[in-house]
């Protein structure tokens, strides 16, 4: 995560023992203050924002503290059990990393590993084993040791003699080894506080052999080799802010003056950054460990990550250990809040934003500061949204009311982007998404109510024919369809009113909502120029056609879309999807592969080939064709992925049977495709299947394809006249 020094250039921001014989290997003997260690406070989902945030805002080294620190970092490990477990694993790796982050030396207990987070620690030791990380590797099996069943414990002493076995066999220069043994002392200590001696003095053993082979090439000119070199520079580059990071993310700025002025870091050291460390000692005050914060930034901007730089996650865990303290001691400076607030985002813990932005709207806060915090809040959300993580945004929402309310106040009849309408209009956006209508609705209407858009109010009509309430439905399109709006939106809503009367019986009121909303699309479908407008047009276009029974209209129009999709990724696997999904309504093996090949050579997610992949798949079956092979090659190539594309490919290959695929489901999204796959399967092979289709149809997860796709498969088998003269594409 690359920063800039906001605050300098902006002036409104001025664990007991491990198993025998791993000791040595897996972690200490024990980490400080762990026998006599509180029990970790119950922190649930309910509860965790607010606990995070008071263990943020207190650096008291009280026993109350150390509890709600250590029931925190049991919630997170929770939590990023469950985001392992539905594939996201990036995200979990960071959840597991960032809860270790939150504590101190001295606040370590064993007491938050059990066989509840077991499979957390789990997770990041198959991710983090598999880069080769064998600093934090170790200390994870020595986490991990603690809950181990014998035969575990077996495993887990296998894979530490495969570590010890692997470091026997560094060769190379002294310097090389020495950097190796380095980044292997570094990982460690990052996680484990008793091994910070050894990572500074492994870390200084470095720096002297990179000064050595400099004077030695001074004075012989002797070219060292490329390896040799880039040791050379990135220990004498980035050796002395390595020290200083390590003891950072600890939050210990004093610490880090002790082991520098005792290690040869002190020989290479920034002096503007060793000075800022000073200050932060002696001032230690919100500017001044602000003031360090931009230091280190200062001194490792462009030298992050690599063969040359500064570990990049030691910097981002410092710069968290930094933004920390000095949150701590000015909790309503406005930059100081929205900088934590990114670093807790990226560490899986968006819920606390939304508390720790709150104090920075408390004073007087300018419309540039209020927007800076807003979007802070959605970046917050978007991390979970990204991960899929319905339930962590669930939770980021839920303690966002306060922020939204003084924000309000706090922008006045100012003008702010993102404004407190856009934002609650993203909430719901996201919580739509993820199925939560119910939490979904009272933001949408509130966004609506101050800030009126025909896209939102086209998803409040979707919402509101889902939710089982078509009135409500036919007057929210009626709003979007108004005067002004955008057309395409006005296409869309016609279409949610067409299907509403559809499904009621309602001919006439069908005929005319299809009507208008041909009517609506045709002229921009038609228009000349490309772009994603148009490409939305022809798709729509499609729709409608498709909706008036005219299939090879459809069809045309979705081939067109496919032509003109360009290169962005986005657009080209929403036109793929919404033609194959077409075409596997209505029963087109040719539009199905035409669809996923042009999908393929444009570069589409592998997330949205896997979809593609299976409607083809379920259009051959449904035929009795011969496969092709395209959907079989997209569908293997996804077997390996974590994530829920790679269970839907097991399934679809016979890995995985229909009850095991809905086992796997874990959200509401999920399960409603695991149903509608096993009902499309079945369907395919001949077996009625209407009633599972219909509560696919009417699951509360709105916008899925697969919900569109169940509905227009359900829907009566009616027919509608083209309006005379229609000219289309």
């Amino acid at each position: 995560m690359r920063r800039t020094s906001r605050w300098l250039l902006a002036g409104w921001l001025a664990i007991g023992a491990p198993l025998t014989g791993c000791a040595s290997a897996a972690g200490p003997a024990q980490h400080g203050g762990a026998d006599n260690a509180p029990a970790p406070a119950p922190v649930d989902d309910a509860s965790f924002a607010r606990t995070l945030r008071e263990v943020l805002a207190d650096g008291a080294r009280d026993e109350a503290r150390r509890a709600k620190v250590l029931g925190v970092v049991r919630a997170q490990l929770l939590h990023a059990r469950a985001r392992f477990e539905r594939g996201a694993e990036d995200r979990a790796l960071r959840s597991v990393l960032g809860a270790m982050y939150l504590l101190r030396r001295g606040e370590e207990s064993p007491g938050v590993f059990d066989a509840e987070t077991a499979p957390a620690i789990d997770g990041a030791i198959r991710r983090l084993a598999a880069r080769g990380d064998e600093g934090r590797s170790r200390v994870l099996y020595g986490w991990r040791a603690r809950t181990a069943t014998k035969a575990e414990a077996a495993e887990i002493q296998k894979h530490v003699a495969a570590l010890d076995s692997w470091a026997k066999t560094r060769t190379g220069l002294p310097i090389e080894i020495a950097g190796e043994a380095q980044r292997a002392a570094l990982g460690r200590a990052m996680l484990d506080p008793t091994a910070i001696d050894d990572a500074v003095r492994a870390t200084s053993d470095w720096i002297d052999l990179g000064i050595q082979a400099n004077v030695a090439f001074r004075q012989s000119g002797k070219r060292p080799t490329q390896e040799e070199a880039a040791e050379v520079a990135r220990g004498l580059g980035s050796g002395g802010t390595t020290v200083a990071a390590l003891l950072l993310r600890y939050g210990d700025v004093g610490g880090a003056i002790e082991k520098i002025d005792s290690s040869s870091a002190r020989r290479i050291i920034d002096p503007d950054l060793y000075a800022q460390l000073v200050q932060a000692q002696s001032r230690d005050d919100g500017e001044s460990w602000r003031a360090l914060f931009a230091a280190l930034d200062e001194q490792t901007t462009g030298r992050v990550g690599g063969e040359l730089g500064i570990d990049a996650e030691l910097l981002d865990a410092a710069f968290l250990g930094v933004v920390i303290e000095a949150y701590r001691r000015e909790p309503s400076h406005v930059a100081t809040a929205v900088e934590l607030s990114r670093s807790l985002a990226s560490f899986g813990m968006s819920e606390a934003v939304p508390l720790v932005l709150e104090p920075a709207l408390g004073g007087r806060p300018s419309p540039e500061q209020v927007s800076a915090v807003l979007r802070a809040l959605v970046g917050a959300l978007e991390a979970d949204a990204r991960a899929n993580d319905i339930a962590g945004a669930r939770r980021t929402v839920n303690a966002s009311g306060g922020l939204l309310e003084a924000a309000q106040k706090a922008a006045g009849a100012a003008k702010i982007s993102p404004s407190v309408a856009d934002v609650r209009q993203r909430m719901a956006g996201v919580l739509i998404r993820g199925g939560v209508l119910d939490g979904a609705r009272p933001l949408l209407v509130a966004a609506l109510a101050e800030k009126p858009t025909s896209e939102g109010h086209l998803l409040l009509a979707m919402l509101e024919r889902q939710a089982g309430r078509p009135n409500e439905a036919l007057e929210a399109a009626k709003v979007a369809s108004a005067s002004g709006s955008d057309p395409l939106d006005v296409a869309d809503a016609k279409l949610v009113a067409f299907e509403i009367h559809r499904d009621a019986g309602r001919a006439a009121e069908a005929q005319a909502a299809l009507t208008a909303a041909l009517e609506t699309v045709t002229p921009h479908a038609q228009g000349r120029g490309g772009g994603p407008k148009r490409v939305r047009a022809l798709r729509t276009l499609g729709r409608v056609l498709q909706a008036f029974g005219d299939a090879s209209g459809a069809k045309r129009a979705f081939s067109r879309a496919l032509d003109e999709m360009g290169g962005d990724r986005a657009v080209v696997g929403t036109t793929m999807l919404q033609a194959a999904s077409s075409a596997l309504v209505r029963g087109d093996l040719e539009g199905a592969r035409a669809a996923l090949q042009k999908g393929i050579d444009a570069g589409a997610p592998l997330e949205d080939l896997v979809y593609g992949a299976l409607w083809l798949m379920l259009v051959e079956k449904q035929l009795r064709a011969v496969p092709d092979g395209t959907a079989d090659e997209i569908l293997e190539s996804a077997l390996a992925s974590p994530t829920w594309v790679g269970k839907l490919a097991a399934w679809a290959k016979g890995r995985l049977n229909d009850d095991a695929l809905v086992a796997q489901a874990f959200s509401e999204s999920t399960r409603v495709e695991a149903s509608f796959y096993v009902a499309m399967g079945k369907r395919a092979g001949g077996a009625p299947t209407e009633e599972s289709l219909r509560k696919v149809a009417e699951s509360p997860v709105l916008d899925l394809m697969e919900v569109q796709i169940a509905r227009d498969i359900l829907a009566p088998r009616t027919t509608y006249a083209l309006p005379k003269g229609a000219k289309l594409p």
